[in-house]
Formats: C-alpha cells, structure tokens, sequence
C-alpha cells in the first residue's frame, strides 16, 4: 500500500509539474504577444557587437571580427567558398530540432535562426555572418542568445559548439 501511495504521489507530481510548464509557457507567449515582442531580437552587426552583461549568450568569431567583444570561440577558416559555406551551415541549423530561418529585412547578409527551448519553449536567436577570406576560402561569425531569462546553462555556448562541430564534419 506504501508503495502504491508513493508512485500516485509521484505521478500527481508530474501531473502538476507539466500543468505549470505549459502553464508557464502559455504566460510566456500571451505576454509577448500583449507586448509586441518579437520571437527574435533583431540582426546584430559583428562589427559593432557588445557582449551581453548577463551570461546567456555565446559568441564565435573570426580574429579582428567583433573588435568590441571578446569570443567564446575563435572561428577557422574554411577551404570552401562563403556561398557553399553558407548552404551548409543553413543545412547544420535545420538538423537541430526546434529550429527555424528567420527573415532579415532589408536583406542584412547574416543568416538568422530562432530555435526554441525542448521544455519551456523559450525563444534564443542565432545570427551567423558568413565572410569571404580570399582564394575561395571562406569563415564565419556566430552569435547566439536567449530571448528570456539571465542566465542559460550554457545552451547558446553549446549551440554553437555543436554547429561548428558539424560544420567541421561535414564533406
């Protein structure tokens, strides 16, 4: 009987913990809908880019890139054109779950992702500069943040650890 009354107690925990996540997630979404908020926080320009104070955001750039703030990575460069460089990391973004291209008007030459948290379904927004580095080689600059909250626990550093990894194996 114990044990009975300890699984029930258990399952109406994860009753009521998954009422509250969509229960929060649902608050999430009226107040950025109330407010105006976009699912993204706009293009970044590389050249310019200050870091964030708080620590959810992750950055990779090529050296001399993002002259005002300090890499989390430093990006290589590729033995590829910045076109096909740019396919393929479309191709990388597109395999990870939950995440979708997002509109840069006027055309701003980044490339920009909106990918979603797996449980509370936050919003973080990718944006990736694909740049010519001469003889047909090419590199990039990447930067990843989240939308809510102060802190990440590293999801946007290991977005982007991910990406690069896959960037490096693919043919």
């Amino acid at each position: 009987m114990r044990t009975f009354l300890i699984v029930a107690a258990v399952l109406v925990a994860c009753a009521i913990a998954a009422v509250l996540v969509a229960a929060r997630q649902q608050v999430y979404a009226g107040i950025a809908r109330l407010s105006g908020t976009a699912r993204d926080m706009g293009p970044v320009d590389f050249a310019t880019l200050r870091r964030r104070s708080s620590p959810n955001d992750a950055l990779a750039c090529p050296p001399g890139r993002c002259a005002f703030a300090r890499p989390d990575h430093e990006t290589k460069t590729y033995d590829i054109a910045a076109d096909e460089l740019a396919i393929r990391l479309a191709h990388v973004a597109r395999a990870e779950l939950d995440t979708h291209a997002l509109p840069c008007d006027p055309p701003c030459g980044l490339l920009r992702f909106v990918q979603y948290s797996r449980i509370m379904r936050f919003p973080d927004t990718i944006d990736v500069e694909i740049l010519p580095a001469g003889d047909g080689k090419s590199t990039l600059a990447i930067y990843s943040r989240s939308l809510v909250g102060y802190g990440d626990f590293g999801v946007n550093r290991a977005r982007i650890e991910r990406w690069l990894a896959a960037l490096d194996k693919a043919p």
